[in-house]
């Protein structure tokens, strides 16, 4: 039985609980567990189960006290856990640990036992001011050009592969044999399909397909450059047959209505396509920027609330992330170590270079949460069964585990509510105005120096 129980918080939202265990539920536990075993003991002189308890004390009293103490320590340890405020309760990986246990042990008959636990708790903060906000996120527009290029898109995936008899040219799709002359044959190639200018042969053979019928066969002489791939052939002069065996082109449909038509129902005309596809990149512009303000207020609330998670918690989602590489892989984690061990790496200094990023992220899913419970955003039933049915056959699934499933979706789908809500209730400001392909796949590096210097010639 509990006497008495503390709670002290210390340090990265962990914890100390402290419970005291009366002396006669030390002893009544004592009791009832040295009176069991002594059915079963067998001491020499007697019969099993007739030696005097008094005897069986002398000899295992000590043993079995501190065996029916840490039960009993257990035991009332799980009530007390189950007792106290959600925000004490420990996280789901943060196995309480017990605190100077030597010093506990040999416990005295007759006497209060107090032992205390540490473990990991959720964060708690205040949530800072989440709305009306003044930010700065970038700006985009779609062009003319971007949706021009998206159509080109269009007709390239709506080619056909045509054969043809004229010669090779660039952006042919051509099929060849290549052999180097008076070698082993180590870099040769059969049936190799080649699109000129856009995939790379091992000799460099794109320049030399050019003009090329189908069944013509050619040797060229090349030395190799400095900067060539391959170490071995860096300088050397080889010479290379070459066997064209097919020469094909992309046959682009013509931009016309019937293009318009066989892209979608929904379009008759090439307006109504370039309409169509400028609304559909407008839509995508749309979405990244809304990701970029989402980013901006996240990264301003982290900012403002810098929380810091316990160690257990930044641990569970490294260990998570070591899984999904090894799963990705298809390997165990026991080989992903060994490969990074090879690498001079280990797991541990991964999941160490990782902490600044789970930190973040944690931090930012800690204060969405918050946001969600705040705002209690409403959830229709049609949203929750559509999501459920999503799942697939349900007949096997009992109402418990539906009702389980379904306050997880409503869960879910609050929480993904939250992203919405922080764009439409705060203010931006453009800090930068963007293309669109920059806004989409990121900023174009430059050239080096000596590229830019090479193109200028």
């Amino acid at each position: 039985m509990i006497s008495d129980k503390k709670i002290q918080e210390t340090e990265n939202s962990s914890v100390e609980l402290s419970i005291t265990l009366t002396a006669q539920s030390v002893e009544d536990a004592y009791k009832a567990l040295i009176t069991k075993y002594s059915k079963d003991i067998v001491v020499k002189g007697f019969r099993k189960g007739k030696a005097p308890l008094g005897l069986i004390e002398k000899k295992f009293g000590e043993t079995i006290r501190e065996e029916a103490t840490f039960g009993l320590i257990e035991e009332d340890l799980k009530t007390a856990l189950d007792e106290v405020e959600d925000k004490y309760k420990p996280l789901a990986y943060s196995q309480p640990a017990l605190k100077d246990e030597e010093k506990l042990v040999p416990f005295k008959a007759s006497e209060d036992v107090t032992f205390t636990v540490s473990y990991d708790v959720i964060p708690q903060f205040e949530t800072p001011e989440y709305k009306g906000l003044e930010l700065q996120a970038p700006t985009a527009s779609v062009l003319k050009a971007n949706v021009d290029a998206e159509i080109e898109k269009l007709r390239g995936q709506n080619a056909l592969i045509v054969s043809k008899d004229s010669a090779a040219k660039k952006d042919d799709i051509v099929t060849i044999d290549f052999v180097e002359l008076d070698s082993e044959g180590i870099n040769d190639r059969n049936d190799f399909t080649v699109t000129i200018g856009q995939t790379p042969t091992f000799f460099n053979l794109e320049k030399d397909l050019i003009g090329m019928k189908a069944d013509e066969e050619k040797t060229v002489t090349k030395t190799l450059a400095e900067d060539f791939a391959d170490a071995d052939y860096v300088g050397k002069k080889v010479e290379i047959k070459i066997t064209m065996k097919a020469v094909k082109y992309n046959d682009v449909p013509e931009l016309d209505d019937d293009f318009a038509q066989d892209v979608s129902e929904d379009y008759e005309t090439v307006d109504d396509l370039k309409a169509g596809v400028k609304k559909q990149l407008t839509e995508r512009a749309n979405g990244k920027l809304d990701e970029l303000k989402y980013q901006a207020v996240m990264d301003a609330l982290v900012e403002k609330c810098p929380i810091v998670a316990p160690k257990s918690m930044v641990d569970a989602q490294a260990d998570q992330q070591l899984k999904q590489i090894a799963q990705q892989n298809n390997m165990d984690l026991e080989t992903l170590s060994d490969i990074f061990g090879g690498q001079g790496k280990s797991l541990d200094s991964l999941k160490e270079n990782w902490t600044p990023m789970i930190q973040k992220d944690i931090n930012r899913n800690l204060i969405q949460e918050k946001i969600k419970d705040a705002e209690d955003f409403q959830i229709t039933d049609e949203d929750v069964n559509a999501e459920l049915a999503s799942m697939g056959d349900l007949s096997k699934i009992t109402e418990e585990q539906q009702k389980y499933y379904k306050e997880v979706i409503t869960d879910n789908l609050k929480f993904s509510k939250v992203n919405e809500f922080l764009v439409k209730n705060n203010k931006f400001t453009s800090s930068k105005k963007m293309s669109y392909d920059e806004l989409m796949n990121g900023p174009v590096e430059a050239p080096a120096t000596e590229e830019v210097a090479a193109e200028a010639k």
